[in-house]
């Protein structure tokens, strides 16, 4: 299951030492911490791969914050499931 926690911890290894300066949780926006497209990009790729899942591509590029990216993964893995 996709949590907030998991994305968060992905998050805070992206930032390295910087993470002990902001605050994560579903509000949180990717902009305002500081975190490249490329980033980005890797902790969606990440959570694809390890949860077996393709996320909409338009759909994820529209991701801003934290708790919409827990939401697409879980709309995501509720879909793959059902088909």
């Amino acid at each position: 299951m996709i949590t907030i926690e998991l994305v968060c911890e992905r998050i805070a290894k992206k930032l390295g030492s910087k993470a002990s300066t902001v605050t994560l949780d579903a509000d949180t926006t990717f902009s305002s911490i500081g975190l490249s497209s490329l980033q980005i990009a890797d902790i969606v790729y990440g959570i694809e791969d390890d949860f077996d899942i393709q996320f909409d591509e338009s759909r994820a590029a529209g991701i801003k914050t934290v708790g919409e990216l827990v939401k697409l993964a879980e709309e995501t893995t509720r879909d793959s499931s059902a088909a």
